[in-house]
């Protein structure tokens, strides 16, 4: 009598002493935790606890029950810690649902416990709000049965009628294609017209989830910390840091991990029951999940854990090029894509998948996928050329959010560009020598081209400087093929079309299916400057002595004529002899 008496001495004070601080109420819409404050009474609690960077709420020994629609937020910095204490809603979610499975094996099914009923019975199976049965299908015993076939309703309730004996009767579900089958209640009607209504959950099934809102929120972007607590018909969202130990989770799983800092420590005995989907827990592909030894989940067909990514992509330099993806998610299926104009490839669509999973029998399945490169062909590496395509042949599919593939591609890099020799100045009328160098420091060969232009400055008579760029005259498109790590030098000539002083600047030609024209590298380069002039009599052919050759030439062409024409007039008098030789005799 005397230890209770101080007890509630000791209550009295402590109620006291936490009505002094104003931060300590749940009683209004919006309470602020800002520093150390317990809560060691049971209350209900409506709107939102918001425990700020700082603050540390403890719930000791207490239960809260949470109002529809409450929340807590723990922002970065805030701790709630739940010793032997209980979060739960003042109205769960109390529907069950079939997981989608048509084999017997995992076939949902619940129980209706007609042990000791004497006489015929009636069970009425009411639907989800806004839910129906037509299409749906039962299956007790060895017998098929349709749902949502009687006149008398809408299709959201089916009523069953079993014998007197009949005792307690498994009911299995199977929806439309893989839909689920909702059981929000059932109601046992005997012959003497006594009934009994049970609600999904409060029901014995098997391979079965919990369908339905909520009543309540946890949003940890803090620290959330529970001993030998229960926390029930919630949903908990955790970004930062979450743990517990010898804890319940009823009709809360699954505890969603969003982002790669998010991480969940599960110790001791932990209980999982009753998750609203087919796993307990859902990380992000990064996020840190802990499940200890003696951790149970709901179990069945229900996961310890999943992680899922979603939006995923594949980043290239180029655009078209054709990927294949196989052993994507569970099924570990093949899908070929393409990068659209940004260079960027969505995988599997983009949408969310599952890449591991961690099994309610303790075995973890990861998915190992590979990005396959199937055309990948660009100016640099035509078919003809026997490059191949580019991208690095096969290589891992990560988790990443995005990834980015730039290896197996060419990176030229000018090394130099010279005009040969010593001389500074040349005619219009000459070739000047230039000396380009090259180099490759990507992993793959490419079979590149180069053009130039011409950078003149000209003076007119005024002394007013004009400065032209033009198309240089260097023998159409330079270039050649570049190994791997290899540097190369090219020479050409470089004809000037105008006198000025000049600069030639070329620029290699990279190929138009990059997103980025410089991500194979490429870019330009500038000579010194040198002088082109007018061409000059010396520049030309000297005159004279093509006179001479012009005079030689005739003359020996009139000495050749004379010489024929002497011939003939011989050869005429000789016939004109012996014509007259002819006439004496």
């Amino acid at each position: 009598m005397q230890r209770a008496a101080v007890l509630q001495a000791s209550l009295m004070i402590s109620a006291i002493l936490l009505s002094s601080i104003p931060t300590a109420s749940a009683d209004g819409p919006d309470t602020v935790i800002e520093a150390n404050v317990t809560w060691a009474g049971d209350q209900s609690v409506e709107g939102t606890v918001r425990i700020v960077g700082g603050g540390h709420l403890t719930v000791d020994q207490a239960d809260l029950t949470m109002a529809d629609g409450s929340s807590i937020v723990i922002e970065a910095g805030g701790i709630l810690t739940l010793s032997h204490a209980g979060l739960l809603a003042a109205n769960p979610p109390t529907v069950i649902a079939s997981m989608g499975y048509w084999d017997e094996a995992n076939r949902s099914a619940f129980k209706v416990p007609g042990e000791g009923i004497d006489g015929p019975f009636d069970v009425t199976m009411l639907a989800m709000n806004g839910d129906s049965y037509f299409g749906d299908g039962a299956h007790i015993g060895g017998e098929a049965i349709n749902l949502g076939t009687e006149d008398a309703n809408d299709g959201s309730s089916h009523t069953f009628s079993f014998e007197d004996g009949a005792g307690d009767v498994w009911v299995g579900l199977t929806g439309f294609s893989s839909t689920s089958v909702t059981v929000a209640s059932i109601t046992i009607v005997v012959e003497n017209g006594g009934s009994t209504t049970i609600l999904g959950t409060d029901l014995e099934s098997v391979n079965m989830k919990t369908a339905g809102d909520p009543g309540f929120s946890i949003q940890v972007d803090g620290t959330l910390s529970s001993v030998d607590s229960t926390v029930s018909g919630g949903q908990i969202t955790v970004s930062a840091s979450m743990n517990a130990d010898d804890s319940t989770f009823d009709r809360v799983g699954p505890i969603l991990l969003e982002g790669r800092e998010a991480a969940i420590d599960l110790r001791g005995a932990t209980t999982f029951s009753g998750s609203l989907d087919d796993h307990d827990v859902r990380g992000d592909a990064y996020s840190t999940i802990y499940w200890g030894d003696d951790v149970a989940g709901s179990g069945g067909l229900i996961d310890r854990w999943e992680r899922r990514v979603s939006e995923q992509s594949i980043q290239l330099d180029a655009k078209y090029v054709i990927l294949s993806v196989g052993g994507i998610g569970p099924s570990e299926a093949t899908h070929e894509i393409f990068s659209d104009e940004n260079g960027t490839a969505l995988v599997d669509g983009g949408q969310e998948r599952v890449v591991e999973i961690g099994y309610s029998d303790g075995t973890v399945w990861s998915e190992s996928a590979t990005i396959e490169v199937i055309s990948y062909v660009t100016a640099w590496n035509p078919e003809s050329s026997g490059i191949g395509n580019y991208g690095g042949g096969s290589v891992p599919l990560t988790w990443e959010q995005t990834i980015t593939m730039s290896s197996g591609v060419p990176y030229i890099e000018w090394e130099s560009l010279d005009i040969e020799g010593e001389e500074s100045s040349k005619s219009t009328s000459q070739s000047m020598p230039v000396h380009a160098r090259m180099a490759n420091r990507g992993t793959a060969s490419a079979l590149l081209y180069f053009t130039c232009d011409a950078t003149v400055a000209s003076i007119d008579e005024d002394g007013n400087v004009t400065e032209t760029v033009a198309a240089a005259d260097i023998g159409g498109y330079q270039g050649g093929r570049i190994e791997a790590g290899e540097s190369v030098e090219m020479q050409f000539g470089w004809r000037g079309s105008e006198a000025g002083q000049a600069s030639l600047t070329c620029r290699i030609l990279t190929p138009t299916q990059l997103v980025d024209e410089n991500a194979f590298g490429g870019g330009s380069m500038t000579t010194g400057v040198m002088t082109w002039t007018e061409p000059v009599d010396e520049d030309s052919l000297p005159m004279l002595p093509l006179l001479a050759a012009l005079v030689v030439a005739m003359v020996i062409a009139g000495a050749s004529m004379l010489r024929r024409a002497s011939d003939a007039i011989v050869e005429t008098e000789e016939e004109i002899l012996s014509y007259s030789r002819d006439e004496d005799a």
